[in-house]
């Protein structure tokens, strides 16, 4: 009997070193057959293996709908993932952290403050490292980003700490209702024992569980970063439960004179002093929730706000959208299905999003902000969103536009 390693990317080949190095015989699979080429013909998962599979691991991503899975499913053969894995061997203490939007923002800043602090700690999960690349050195904390369909599949897990910074409609496609999709987010808080039920944190949700964020807070007056209050509050938080008031105070001092600000997410990137034109590229909003956030951060009296949208939308309902009325136009392609109604700012069509450049030569004048915050996935154009947010920063830099 073997284990089966469904799907043969980043998660898959971890989990592949995890099963040599415990000794343990495995097949792999992949909907893909390029992403087998370098793997031996021996290895490879066939048909007439599937009664000599006794568990399968699954990468995140991978829909409980693919024939394969539902197949594994309905004879009853256990289905993990590498974060169980990870939880049968190591021991240390975990913080798991999920939301709709600003996850890796939040677990990089935690991150990197309990760091500076001395707290040692290690990153992984749908930040891009599964924890099986991590040493089994036991770590202050483990700090675990954990998306809906990690959590879907996730059945083992013992956590620490549990934080939901928000809940908004998402990944309707591979979740297909809302509902399943909240489902999976508040699953994170089965993973914390009785003994610590309260160490949690959770921010904003569509009222599917109560928030526990206090009402107010002063650490947005803090910093001048465009960071939502929300997720400065969510660390604020979770700082005092990992190390009390004292660390908490040591918080704010540090966001009073250090920036929270990475590529792609809320990222100023030029700024035109005499026109009073400033371009932010938000390609990592995939979603109508993290759009309308932008657009409130980057409100300004007396300046125009400018709004790109780009990519596939993920099934959301319309009235997520809103966008704040500072935005006095909105560039969409023809192809995004986005309905406007609500909205008083003049809409302005594009065939692609190859047609901006072009489009936005004709817009940009004075007193303004440029914002490309997509509301939809990047695949239609782009591999990720990352290709995506370089190509509105290479465009705007490849534009004539003179700082005088």
């Amino acid at each position: 009997m073997k284990n089966l390693i469904i799907g043969y990317g980043i998660t898959g080949k971890s989990v592949e070193k995890y099963l040599i190095k415990k000794e343990i015989d495995y097949l792999i699979h992949d909907d893909i057959p390029e992403n087998l080429s370098e793997v031996k013909e021996t290895l490879i998962f066939k048909d007439e293996d599937f009664n000599n599979i006794y568990e399968v691991i699954i990468s995140p991503g991978i829909s409980p709908d693919n024939p394969l899975v539902e197949k594994f499913l309905s004879k009853n053969i256990p289905i993990k993932t590498d974060i169980d894995l990870f939880a049968s061997y190591y021991k240390g203490n975990i913080i798991g952290v999920t939301g709709t939007n600003g996850k890796t923002t939040f677990v990089k800043e935690l991150s990197k403050f309990l760091n500076l602090n001395n707290i040692q700690n290690h990153t992984a999960g749908n930040v891009g490292v599964s924890p099986l690349e991590i040493s089994e050195n036991i770590y202050d904390y483990v700090i675990l980003e954990l998306s809906s369909y990690q959590l879907h599949y996730t059945s083992k897990l013992n956590l620490d700490l549990a934080i939901i910074l928000n809940i908004y409609s998402d990944h309707i496609d591979w979740h297909k209702t809302f509902t399943n999709y909240s489902s999976s987010k508040i699953k994170i808080l089965s993973f914390l024992d009785t003994l610590k039920g309260e160490r949690k944190v959770i921010g904003s949700n569509n009222d599917v569980i109560k928030s526990n964020l206090p009402i107010t807070s002063p650490l947005h007056k803090l910093t001048s970063s465009k960071i939502h209050p929300e997720l400065l509050i969510a660390l604020g938080e979770s700082i005092k439960i990992i190390g009390g008031q004292d660390l908490y105070n040591l918080f704010c001092e540090y966001i009073k004179v250090n920036e929270i600000n990475y590529p792609h997410r809320l990222e100023e990137f030029k700024k035109l002093d005499k026109q009073n034109v400033t371009f932010i590229n938000d390609s990592k909003a995939t979603n109508y929730h993290a759009v309308s956030q932008a657009t409130k951060l980057f409100s300004q009296d007396e300046v125009e706000g400018v709004l790109i949208l780009h990519g596939i939308t993920k099934e959301t309902s319309e009235n997520s959208l809103d966008i704040d009325p500072s935005f006095k136009k909105i560039i969409i392609p023809h192809s995004m299905n986005v309905k406007l109604s609500a909205h008083s700012a003049e809409v302005i069509y594009i065939d692609s999003i190859l047609d901006l450049k072009e489009k936005l030569e004709s817009l940009i004048s004075c007193n303004q902000v440029i914002l490309f915050s997509c509301g939809g996935a990047s695949f239609n154009d782009f591999k990720n969103y990352e290709e995506r947010g370089n190509y509105f920063k290479d465009l705007i830099t490849s534009m004539d536009l003179k700082n005088d």
